[in-house]
């Protein structure tokens, strides 16, 4: 009997340790499924906290910017090849295949494409604002004792250079056509009672607009008004967005028409062929659209409305799959057609959302990670890698057990980069025990919230 009860007890603790390490084997494999791909809807990568991380998508890969340097990564969270650079706050101007990364301020102008890097330039004077081109051209406008605007070819060559000396009147921004031929620049007029804008329409070619003064064959005036973007489209078809109209403008360089909007612009970019804007609020003389509308412009200039978020958005970005705007911390999500697809409010954590080519898939950035997220039902814990799970033990107490990401070359990432983070989330690690302990049950869910939060 004594025997048979002891190889029952065996038996029975035998069987206990295997379930256990079958239980602690899932648990490490759902740990790197988690980590790596986020419940299966993503990969997850992480930086340090300083990285001032954001990304342009390419379908379902990205293009991962940083102030020291690019990453670009595919649908998998694969890095397939890497650039350097030092920039203190880096932007992303991009049109079709080409990215250029500059900031306000600095002398270098970066592009890439999903190959890798394309070209440099280095400007004398700082640089103010970059345009980019279907064909790679960039337009540069830098300031230092004059104004300059400069386009440089495909392969980092200048092409064309006006310097602008004359005073009160300055350049605001600019567009090279798709086939490299024009570039067409807005011109603030302070010299007059009221504000004016101009847009000068030149030759890059120095022998074709040999017959016209400076090469400007064609202008545009606007009184009143403000032309703070300009995109060429369709057939050299120039699209000038206003703070009053949006006037489009032929090759010739003729007004062809002239839509009054009726809101504040809050955020331009490029959706698929359209252009798309979000709305404020309406403007004192009009009566317009709901702050948070959906505006597209077609290459023709003709306005057409989507859905509206219903609030005043102060974050816009653009991607052929869709539109996402925020509204401090929350964010919509907008169709290709202006469709609202979905919304999320977040804890605050946030610093961008990065619609691919599907409005529903989209990389949901931190200061700390970024994960490629499903938009639907969307619960960033799933993705966090530095979540903490917390567990009630037999003696009621409760434990934390923190998941990392532990997977391939973002783990190697995270110990190179984010060595303070996990070193201040243990110190809070520490500081959860000891409350715990000292606390009665109610308090340590408190804790609990905080921590996940």
């Amino acid at each position: 009997m004594f025997s048979v009860k002891n190889n029952i007890k065996r038996h029975v603790k035998t069987k206990s340790i295997i379930i256990a390490s079958v239980i602690i084997a899932v648990a490490v494999i759902a740990v790197l499924i988690i980590s790596k791909f986020g419940f299966g809807n993503g990969f997850t990568v992480t930086y340090s906290a300083d990285s001032k991380v954001a990304y342009r998508t390419y379908g379902t890969d990205s293009l991962q910017y940083t102030k020291d340097g690019v990453t670009y990564y595919n649908e998998a969270g694969t890095a397939i090849w890497n650039d350097s650079y030092t920039m203190t706050s880096p932007i992303a101007v991009e049109r079709n295949d080409y990215t250029a990364i500059f900031e306000t301020g600095g002398r270098t102008v970066k592009m890439y494409n999903e190959e890798g890097f394309v070209y440099d330039v280095q400007t004398q004077d700082t640089i103010l604002s970059v345009s980019v081109a279907e064909n790679g051209s960039i337009g540069v406008i830098t300031n230092g004792t004059s104004y300059t605007v400069t386009v440089y070819s495909p392969s980092g060559n200048m092409l064309f250079q006006r310097v602008e000396a004359e005073s009160g009147i300055y350049p605001l921004c600019c567009d090279v056509s798709p086939d490299g031929e024009i570039i067409a620049i807005s011109y603030i007029d302070t010299t007059g009672v009221e504000i004016k804008s101009k847009i000068g329409m030149f030759y890059i070619n120095s022998d074709t607009g040999a017959d016209y003064t400076d090469s400007m064959y064609g202008a545009v005036e606007k009184n009143d008004e403000i032309i703070f973007k300009m995109y060429f489209m369709g057939g050299n078809n120039l699209i000038a967005i206003g703070d009053r109209n949006i006037t489009s403008i032929s090759a010739a360089g003729v007004e062809e028409s002239s839509v009054e909007v009726t809101n504040e612009i809050m955020g331009v970019g490029l959706c698929g062929n359209k252009i798309a804007m979000i709305y404020g609020e309406e403007l004192s003389d009009k009566e317009g659209e709901l702050p948070g509308t959906i505006v597209f412009v077609s290459s023709g200039g003709k306005l057409s409305t989507g859905d509206s978020a219903e609030v005043e958005t102060d974050y816009f970005v653009c991607s052929d799959g869709g539109i996402v705007a925020g509204s401090g911390t929350a964010y919509y999500g907008f169709s290709s057609g202006g469709q609202l697809m979905w919304s999320v409010t977040t804890t605050g954590n946030i610093t961008g959302i990065y619609p691919t080519s599907s409005i529903n898939k989209c990389i949901y950035t931190t200061r700390t990670w970024s994960a490629m997220a499903n938009m639907n039902n969307f619960d960033p814990d799933s993705y966090d890698p530095y979540v903490a799970t917390n567990i009630i033990t037999d003696d009621g107490q409760e434990t934390e057990n923190k998941t990392e990401n532990i997977s391939g070359e973002e783990n190697e990432t995270e110990n190179e980069n984010s060595t303070s983070d996990k070193n201040i989330s243990d110190e809070k690690k520490e500081e959860t025990e000891k409350e715990n302990n000292e606390k009665p049950q109610e308090q340590t869910e408190n804790n609990k919230n905080e921590t996940q939060n």
